[in-house]
Formats: structure tokens, C-alpha cells, sequence
């Protein structure tokens, strides 16, 4: 429902104004609609930039900044990424959930768990595009704080 019809409506039922699109008030109420109608745009837009789901431009980069992620690809792929670091519901808590949210940051892994030693080590399959320290620090970021954060660069071309 647009603007007018929608302020129509709210004055409809108060049977004070006859609204048949020729009085006076049709032509004011025409006018606000018109100011109106941009701000309602505008304010879908920051409505559907605000969530990671819905976010197409600017709501994407700064969801992106915040995980210190590159953006790479398409709304979609992106919107993806940013859905599987932010996703928490049964089964994300798990060495494969991990991996998942370590593929989001462009970090393509398989991971051991070394429960003896309280590590967790992380075999990459793949040389990853932020260069090795960089991407310790983000194994550290996401591994749990009790386990120690190890890579393992071996057999990486």
C-alpha cells in the first residue's frame, strides 16, 4: 500500500472528509504523499540493509568490515558468508560448523582435534589469499579460548 492510499485509509472511517480524489484535501493529502514517498523508500532500504539476510549494498560492507571480511562475489555469496559466521543453532558448535565459518573467511581447512594437548590444528588444503599470519589470527579469533590455535601449511602449494 503506498503512501496516499494508506493516509486515505486512516481518514476514511472518521467520516469527516469526502475523499473521491476532487477536494481539497485529496490534493493536500496528494502533496504529503508525494514528500513522503521517498522517506518510506529510504526507510525499507535501511530496513533491509540492516540484517544480514535481506542486505544487498552498503548493509553487506559494513557486516563485512565488522568481521574484518574481504568482500568477494556476488550479493548472494556474500550475504551466505556473512550468514554462516553469524549463524548459531544446534550442530554450528562443532568441528564442522567451525570449518564452515573458517571457509566464510576464505580459509579452506580441515581440522584436527588434539584433545591430549588442548589444540586444535588446522591442516590447510589450500594457501590462503591473506598470507599465513593473517590467517593465524583468524584461526585464533574463532578457535574456543581454552585450545591452543595450531596450522599446518604442509603439502600447501
Amino acid at each position: 500500500m503506498d503512501t496516499l492510499e494508506s493516509m486515505k485509509n486512516q481518514l476514511a472511517p472518521t467520516g469527516l472528509y469526502r475523499l473521491d480524489g476532487t477536494t481539497t484535501v485529496d490534493f493536500e493529502l496528494a502533496a504529503y504523499a508525494e514528500g513522503l514517498n521517498p522517506l518510506c523508500a529510504e526507510l525499507l532500504s535501511l530496513q533491509a540493509e540492516s540484517y544480514a539476510a535481506t542486505a544487498s549494498d552498503y548493509g553487506l560492507r559494513e557486516k563485512e568490515r565488522a568481521f574484518a571480511l574481504p568482500p568477494s562475489g556476488d550479493a548472494e555469496a556474500r550475504r551466505g558468508a556473512l550468514l554462516k559466521l553469524c549463524a548459531v543453532f544446534p550442530g554450528t558448535c562443532t568441528k564442522e560448523g567451525l570449518e564452515a565459518a573458517l571457509s566464510a573467511f576464505g580459509l579452506s581447512v580441515r581440522l584436527e582435534e588434539d584433545p591430549a594437548d588442548s589444540k586444535i590444528i588446522a591442516h590447510f588444503l589450500s594457501l590462503p589469499a591473506c598470507g599465513e599470519a593473517e590467517a593465524q589470527k583468524k584461526l585464533e579469533i574463532f578457535f574456543p579460548a581454552h585450545l591452543t590455535a595450531e596450522s599446518d601449511f604442509t603439502g600447501v602449494s
